[in-house]
């Protein structure tokens, strides 16, 4: 009832285009729309720093809406370069705002995606949220905006995505920068059980901006001060869960979490033709089904030190850079040392 309510009170946004049918011809490309868009949407009303735009596209038998920003360069640069950066599963690519000013002002056009399921995005219930779905929604959307190559950015879960991404489309990728990624081990061969959709969304249902907050702090940023300016992204998802969009967002996060487990990026690494860049902070101890493992399994899983050297060993073209002492999100705990390092790699 929420979401036909949503539709009918901005019909003239979020149904730009003509509604799509199973019996009709989708555009298989997509369309962009760039007029105003309600400061709530899908559940977020978080503030973003630039214009929301809208990529509406037909995929799995349903009309979907993915939000994105489009951040031009500032100044001018006769290759035209584009940065294209993707977020992680606890955070929305507002998260990436002051690596977009940095970018911007290095001569980027930066694009910045809500992926499907998250934020600003619809929230389809039946859908396949796996990393080559995303991966191919990022792809449509670039092709709608006419960008047939890009630098591309991921982190945690966005780096799963990236590299997915790398692997389908290494010929549309410059280079490809991989920040603290998710899938640089398998949890599941490693002995994390197997949880169920429903059990995951139960879980969900419970998310708090106190549950939140303690778990980013024990996982990203361990052995470090929590900094007042971190509370701003909590309180960003912890708003959506609390929103009328809660139960939606708990089982999308539920439908993520299973197809991650199946679908570490570990074991094609090996296969990467684009000219990678693996930054990690080293003391991450961020792993996906350790807070439902046993103790000794849990003490496995998440080495940041040990699995990143190891990624880089594997990746063909790869350089890689440790931050010492950084967690999970080294852009948000120690952003003048990302940048000095992310701006010297790039072109």
């Amino acid at each position: 009832m929420k979401f036909f309510s949503i539709i009918s009170a901005f019909s003239a946004i979020l149904s730009c285009t003509a509604v799509v049918s199973a019996q009709s011809d989708p555009d298989p490309i997509g369309t962009i729309y760039d007029g105003h868009v309600p400061a709530d949407l899908y559940g977020s009303s978080y503030p973003y720093p630039w214009p929301v735009k809208l990529f509406k596209f037909y995929n799995q038998r349903q009309n979907l809406t993915m939000a994105f920003m489009d951040i031009p360069a500032k100044k001018q640069h006769k290759s035209k370069k584009t940065a294209v950066l993707l977020h992680g599963g606890n955070f929305c690519s507002v998260t990436w705002s002051d690596t977009a000013r940095q970018l911007s002002a290095a001569g980027y056009r930066v694009i910045l995606p809500d992926d499907i399921g998250f934020c600003k995005s619809s929230k389809p219930q039946g859908y396949a949220y796996n990393v080559h779905q995303q991966a191919l929604n990022i792809h449509s959307l670039l092709t709608a905006l006419g960008i047939d190559q890009a630098t591309v950015i991921g982190h945690s879960m966005g780096g799963m995505i990236a590299a997915r991404y790398g692997l389908m489309y290494p010929t549309s990728v410059q280079q490809l920068f991989l920040i603290n990624p998710l899938g640089l081990e398998d949890w599941v061969a490693k002995g994390v059980p197997y949880l169920s959709v429903d059990a995951s969304y139960g879980s969900g249902l419970g998310q708090n901006f106190t549950t939140l907050k303690a778990y980013e702090q024990a996982s990203y940023f361990p052995n470090a001060p929590w900094k007042p300016e971190y509370d701003t992204w909590v309180h960003m998802l912890a708003d959506i869960y609390a929103g009328n969009y809660g139960s939606d967002y708990s089982y999308v996060m539920a439908l993520v979490t299973d197809a991650l487990l199946s679908q570490p990026v570990i074991y094609q690494l090996p296969l990467l033709q684009t000219r990678t860049y693996l930054l990690v902070g080293d003391s991450d101890v961020s792993a996906l089904g350790k807070a439902w493992s046993s103790p000794a399994i849990a003490a496995k899983l998440g080495h940041y030190d040990e699995l990143g050297p190891a990624a880089a060993a594997m990746i063909p073209n790869c350089t890689l850079h440790m931050f010492p002492g950084l967690g999970h999100a080294p852009f948000l705990q120690d952003p003048k040392a990302f940048y000095d390092v992310l701006l010297s790699f790039l072109d």
